[in-house]
């Protein structure tokens, strides 16, 4: 959205006049585009849920690209924003933890209306807005971010690799206290 709608000076030329191409028949703007694609990504995902399991994954198939092909034809979509949308709802399945990929999934629309006002400032300021409140939040009474936020240089012997549990504990097993 950010590059559509403002930023289309980095792209090189010939995907430029390529995107633009595309973008000609949408009688929307990059975000209605964007935000009725991931509409109907999470109406598919949520009825593939509901239904038994093979025919959920039929019917997600299926129903993507049957409606993907339709909506493009009808000009209410451009192929550009089926591409981004897709690229972008198959990455969601590489997180492995639920909550987290719920967590994205909500975000993925305030930061996209960040990205239709403002461009890259808009997604800088959105995220950065998105790392405050994390900062501030709390879980059992340490900081949710601890220990990039507040930092604590000794927090970081845990905190992007686990080290084995007797440097954690002393040598009688009791547990250090940090």
């Amino acid at each position: 959205i950010a590059i559509v709608a403002f930023h289309s000076n980095i792209l090189p030329i010939q995907l430029f006049f390529t995107v633009q191409g595309s973008l000609t028949r949408v009688p929307y703007p990059p975000l209605v585009e964007a935000m009725l694609l991931e509409l109907i990504f999470e109406l598919l995902r949520e009825a593939g849920l509901r239904l038994p399991s093979r025919v959920g994954q039929t019917i997600g198939i299926v129903g993507g690209l049957v409606i993907g092909d339709a909506i493009v034809k009808a000009g209410f979509v451009s192929y550009t924003m089926i591409i981004v949308v897709a690229l972008t709802a198959i990455s969601s399945f590489l997180i492995p933890s639920n909550e987290m990929s719920s967590a994205i999934r909500i975000l993925r629309f305030p930061l996209m209306i960040c990205a239709s006002i403002f461009g890259f400032i808009g997604i800088a300021f959105g995220l950065t807005i998105l790392f405050i409140h994390l900062c501030k939040l709390e879980s059992f009474g340490k900081p949710y971010l601890s220990p990039l936020a507040p930092l604590k240089f000794k927090g970081f012997k845990d905190a992007f690799l686990r080290f084995p549990i007797w440097t954690i504990r002393g040598k009688h097993g009791e547990k250090k206290h940090n």
